[in-house]
């Protein structure tokens, strides 16, 4: 950013937040969630005396209907409340006036296309604990995607991303700010020069490749992680775009990083361990970090490569042997110890 550029002037979300409704929401949801489980729970403990006779005398019917009802009843409930509380959370994500407000403290800056806030929104499924043996039948948590990744990296400073300008309240998660639709580019430049670390969800959107781009031109390798929240297809197509993109502009990235620089290549998309055991995939499916050179390697969040009794065993098993060895190396490169300010998780590996 040039000296003494005047940047266009930050906007905020379209609907008002309101924090004490925020809290009112919280609340309720709190309550829904677990009036939701106390009514669950004993339908799915009282399910097996229908199929397998219990000499009480109650008759058949009569245990069929008071699963059902209460089984539907509590999921609802459960479901109802996790929405609220995630709702109640939108109310309560601070907004960011201004660029010297943003850059006030350390900060990681999240990018991504605005098609995946639709994903970022997204929670763990509520009943996705019934996957594995023993643990909790239901999972109560209303942590949503892009709060899983802000948790795992929040030790490299506060989670910072633009907000889609037309959105009603900004998603959970990072804080927002709000850039005008025309010359926005000179902020997000100025943002991405100045962060601690760079998140960049893969995408294909202009907007997405000119970032990355823009984060190859400005930033050090071991600085830059890409996230990887869909499957194989597309991968595919980011790889493709992005490469394209990169060609485009090499004769600009090479006056930075000298005249033989070529643009990185972005390796195939690794397999599972055992794909015939997979019966679930986690939210974010990958992450690609990038070598002193700028070379690419696919870190491919794998449950097949991983054994445990419960599906809580599997995801902290996932996490120890494939997150934590990155986040390891990542501290090393940026000169940081996040250990006593953040541990690492919960994971949004959640399907």
């Amino acid at each position: 950013m040039t000296t003494g550029q005047v940047l266009p002037p930050f906007g905020k979300p379209r609907r008002r937040q309101r924090p004490l409704l925020g809290c009112v929401l919280r609340l309720v949801g709190m309550v829904s969630t677990l009036w939701g489980v106390l009514f669950f729970l004993p339908a799915a403990v009282r399910l097996k005396t229908v199929f397998i006779p219990v000499p009480d005398g109650e008759p058949l019917w009569r245990k069929l209907l008071v699963v059902v009802g209460c089984g539907i009843w509590g999921a609802m409930a459960l479901l109802l409340g996790m929405r609220m509380r995630r709702r109640g959370r939108r109310h309560h994500v601070r907004v960011v006036r201004t660029l010297e407000e943003a850059k006030r403290e350390p900060y990681v800056l999240y990018l991504r296309p605005f098609a995946e806030d639709a994903t970022g929104r997204l929670m763990p499924h509520a009943f996705s604990r019934w996957q594995g043996v023993g643990g909790s039948l239901v999972n109560g948590s209303s942590l949503t995607l892009e709060e899983g990744v802000c948790r795992i990296f929040r030790g490299f400073g506060r989670p910072l991303a633009v907000g889609e300008p037309d959105e009603a309240l900004p998603p959970t998660g990072s804080r927002r700010l709000y850039l005008p639709l025309h010359d926005w580019q000179p902020t997000v430049t100025s943002l991405i020069a100045d962060a601690r670390l760079v998140l960049l969800v893969a995408g294909t959107s202009r907007g997405t490749l000119w970032e990355l781009a823009e984060v190859i031109r400005l930033r050090r390798p071991e600085s830059v992680l890409v996230l990887l929240y869909g499957d194989q297809e597309t991968y595919d197509e980011f790889r493709a775009a992005a490469e394209q993109e990169l060609e485009m502009r090499a004769r600009e990235l090479r006056q930075v990083h000298g005249p033989g620089w070529q643009p990185p290549r972005f390796p195939p998309f690794p397999g599972f361990r055992q794909p015939g055991k997979l019966t679930w995939v986690p939210r974010m499916r990958a992450v690609i970090h990038f070598r002193a050179d700028w070379t690419p390697e696919v870190l491919l969040l794998d449950p097949t490569a991983v054994r445990a009794w419960t599906h809580e065993g599997r995801l902290r098993k996932m996490s120890r042997t494939q997150m934590v060895p990155l986040m390891t190396q990542l501290n090393e490169n940026l000169g940081t110890d996040t250990t006593s300010r953040a541990r690492l998780g919960p994971l949004p590996l959640d399907p």
